[in-house]
């Protein structure tokens, strides 16, 4: 989930086709100076197609296959990848389709909003916690900073993030308001 404080700005239409997994929206944000600039964020959940997640011979992640046209549509991508990677979890081997997520990153100029090895779930069937809820962003196009996790906040094995994304044109204030305690996270 992909949260945006109202007050900063005024979203359109949603720029991406259906997908139950996936949505691209556009947000303008005003800066100080009073002019426009935009954001395109897709939220994502890469869910199981299947319960043979070790297969390595073929995608098993429903967006694997959509991984171009998000990057292509979005400046900041943020959501559920679950891909292990020892770019972002030193301890952990990738597989075909973790590093050609990382392969599309690095060819659109997307960079890694996470502070590496910050683990971001812990599974309430007390296995291996993980590092799969990832941000990445367009580098040339956006910021990103402040990217933390909030483990006392967290819902069932996801921990919520908070980060910081502006556009690299224009000045804009930093938000410092956020109550966590009035958003249901479950």
């Amino acid at each position: 989930m992909t949260y945006v404080r109202k007050k900063a700005f005024k979203s359109n239409p949603v720029i991406s086709d259906p997908h139950i997994d996936f949505l691209v929206v556009s947000v303008t944000l005003h800066s100080k100076d009073r002019k426009p600039s935009s954001i395109n964020i897709a939220n994502y959940y890469n869910r199981l197609q299947n319960r043979n997640w070790r297969t390595r011979d073929q995608p098993t992640h429903s967006l694997d296959p959509l991984f171009p046209e998000i990057f292509a549509l979005a400046d900041l991508v943020a959501g559920d990848m679950n891909k292990h990677h020892h770019r972002w979890e030193a301890s952990r081997q990738p597989s075909q389709w973790a590093q050609n997520l990382v392969d599309i990153c690095n060819a659109a100029n997307f960079r890694l909003a996470n502070t590496p090895n910050t683990l971001t779930l812990y599974p309430i069937n007390n296995s291996r916690p993980a590092m799969l809820d990832l941000a990445f962003f367009n580098q040339d196009q956006i910021t990103v900073s402040n990217w933390h996790t909030h483990l006392e906040h967290k819902a069932l094995d996801h921990t919520p993030i908070s980060y910081q994304a502006w556009p690299k044109t224009g000045t804009y204030q930093e938000y410092k308001g956020y109550n966590w305690k009035k958003t249901n996270w479950t």
